[in-house]
């Protein structure tokens, strides 16, 4: 009841809230052992086969039970938009739309605060889901940017679970939280549920992260990866951190099943090159292309 309240009081507050229509589909990792749902405007859960993020070996989903919340949001010096199908609703958002393909999906987004979303899904490894975000100013102004994404879990077999975190460190992130059921729109600071510096709550929770992106030049984009993963059968709460790591995640929030965790999942964020980063990468791919040509050279000629 206390979740439900705030977010009737939240929803007061929030601009422009538009009742989204439910469901959108589905993926699957290559082997068909985990499916993710896709709500409206990218979001995770999708309504028509009531998936969340399950691993389908027994039909544990963390997302699915209770109220199966996801959300991401963006704020920009001309306001925020952001889409939560389940709980806040949506707002400033002007149409998504999507390509599927079976282990694979982009949605695009328009919003009415100067940026347009893509978002590209896809699983690193069975149980890791990565979701690349580009964000682009279409207006004709500079925009300082933040951007969010959280979740709530409810892993069986207790329903209740214990956040903590985070874990690792990544210099684009401003908070980090607990609680699951934050407003979706970042503001920089989660308040009272932050995890900052660190934290271990036990209960109904969840995880967020909030990023700051600086300021982007009209006609500027940004692109970076946020992850979500589940463990695989038997795999505990350390052996899924050394997974995620393992697959470029860099920072995350753990929730474990508070039976002692025989259920886990995180929210985490890698992250992608710059295009001055991916430059000097080419360059040094060159240079080494021509000292190796030149090494073969030498070898040939004696």
């Amino acid at each position: 009841m206390g979740k439900l309240r705030n977010a009737l009081l939240g929803a007061a507050c929030l601009p422009m809230i538009a009742t989204a229509a439910h469901a959108d589909g589905t993926i699957s990792s290559a082997s068909g052992n985990f499916t993710v749902g896709i709500g409206n405007n990218g979001e995770l859960f999708d309504y028509n086969s009531y998936t969340g993020f399950r691993r389908n070996a027994d039909g544990a989903d963390p997302l699915s039970p209770g109220t199966p919340r996801d959300s991401w949001g963006v704020t920009t010096d001309l306001g925020s938009a952001f889409a939560d199908q389940s709980y806040y609703g949506s707002g400033n958002l002007t149409g998504t739309t999507f390509t599927w393909a079976a282990n694979s999906a982009t949605a695009s987004t328009t919003t009415n605060v100067g940026v347009k979303l893509d978002q590209s899904y896809s699983f690193v490894a069975d149980n890791i889901l990565r979701i690349t975000e580009t964000l682009t100013n279409v207006s004709d102004l500079s925009l300082s940017i933040m951007f969010a994404r959280e979740w709530d879990t409810d892993p069986q077999p207790t329903f209740n679970n214990v956040s903590y975190g985070p874990i690792g460190a990544n210099p684009m992130v401003l908070d980090a939280s607990w609680y699951g059921f934050d407003d979706p729109r970042p503001f920089g600071s989660y308040g009272g549920t932050s995890c900052l510096p660190n934290c271990s709550v036990d209960g109904d929770n969840g995880g967020g992260i909030q990023i700051g992106l600086g300021t982007l030049a009209a006609g500027a984009s940004r692109t970076f990866t946020y992850y979500y993963g589940i463990a695989q059968t038997g795999q505990d709460p350390n052996g899924l951190v050394a997974q995620a790591q393992g697959v470029g995640v860099n920072y995350l929030m753990m929730s474990a099943s508070d039976d002692g965790g025989t259920n886990s999942q995180f929210i985490g964020l890698g992250s992608v090159p710059e295009p001055a980063t991916w430059g000097m990468m080419l360059m040094g791919f060159g240079l080494a292309g021509m000292a190796l040509r030149r090494q073969r050279t030498s070898v040939a000629f004696g």
